[in-house]
């Protein structure tokens, strides 16, 4: 493992602040009947963000990984200044790799699944997010639905999303199943998949570090 290497942790929108008030988007929570989740059947999108992206820091951190979480404790800072963060350490203080972490949402409630994100084209990120791909599927198997696009040869998704595309060092963004799909949504909630996703995002870090 490089010790020159620093792993930037992006967890997005916002989180629920002092009062417990969700600070983001209305699109980016859901509410499930039947359920409880992160109170009264609703699922923030934010706060499962928060959840994985301080896992995966603590994780790193054990393991003497150098980490800068650019993300705030809860407001929902613009991308830009998390950009920014990044870049400013990537150059001045150690290179390294972005990590965007989200869960995703459609318009019907109905998909499912796993997915990761890269800029148009061939880079480096594209190792990475097969990297973090194949340590998903070993360490959750068939517990999870994958959506893959193959179309070029990797399972990553393609899109130029603000984050990947105005960082300066290889950067992916995952969304981690559908918050407002039920099924998906119980398993964000269960702490053994958030605790392999982690473990999964770790043993890409690892494994990057010797490949961008």
């Amino acid at each position: 493992m490089k010790t020159d290497f620093c792993v930037f942790l992006d967890a997005g929108h916002g989180g629920l602040d002092k009062e417990g008030n969700y600070v983001t988007a209305p699109s980016k929570q859901f509410q499930h009947e039947g359920a409880d989740f992160h109170g009264d059947g609703w699922f923030y999108e934010g706060v499962f963000n928060r959840t994985l992206t301080n896992r995966v820091a603590a994780k790193l951190t054990n393991l003497g990984i150098s980490n800068i979480i650019v993300s705030h404790e809860y407001l929902d800072i613009s991308l830009h200044y998390r950009v920014d963060q990044a870049n400013w350490y990537h150059k001045n203080f150690k290179k390294g790799l972005y990590i965007s972490n989200h869960a995703n949402a459609s318009s019907s409630g109905r998909a499912r699944g796993f997915e990761v994100y890269t800029t148009r084209g061939k880079t480096k990120s594209d190792k990475v997010a097969t990297l973090l791909y194949n340590n998903v599927k070993d360490l959750l198997g068939d517990r999870i639905r994958y959506r893959p696009d193959r179309s070029d040869g990797d399972p990553d998704r393609e899109a130029n999303f603000f984050v990947i595309k105005n960082t300066a060092m290889p950067a992916i963004l995952v969304e981690h199943l559908f918050f407002d799909n039920f099924d998906d949504a119980s398993l964000l909630m269960d702490d053994e998949i958030v605790e392999r996703f982690a473990e999964a995002q770790v043993r890409t870090i690892i494994e990057a570090a010797e490949v961008i």
